[in-house]
């Protein structure tokens, strides 16, 4: 009884040191970030890359959830999920507004959800 108490407890203590890291290792990057980009020129060849890097990782998360979706979005299929990203993408480029472009690609999904 007690063994199994304190093996619990140490997965507790590994978890909350796990959780640890990622704060401090998130924390030291922002940290970074803040003392570097007034350093950094904002037409500078080093601010593009960093520019470039932003944009691929979300880029890369997008694409992940899209291909490779989780929890409740992993029970619709890939054609409502195109349908939703492909609609709200038109609507972007068309109006070059976030906030209409977003209500219509979760609309059309939404749609596909029902009829596809």
């Amino acid at each position: 009884m007690i063994d199994t108490m304190l093996a619990d407890q140490g997965e507790v203590l590994y978890a909350w040191l796990a959780v640890g890291c990622a704060i401090a290792g998130t924390a030291v990057w922002r940290f970074a970030g803040v003392v570097l980009a007034s350093r950094i020129p904002a037409d500078s060849p080093m601010m593009g890359w960093i520019n470039t890097m932003a944009y691929a990782m979300v880029a890369a998360v997008l694409l992940l959830i899209l291909v490779h979706p989780t929890g409740v979005l992993a029970t619709t299929s890939l054609d409502q999920r195109l349908v939703g990203l492909g609609v709200g993408l038109l609507a972007m480029f068309f109006s070059k507004r976030l906030i209409p472009s977003l209500l219509c690609g979760i609309g059309a999904f939404a749609l596909a959800i029902q009829f596809i």
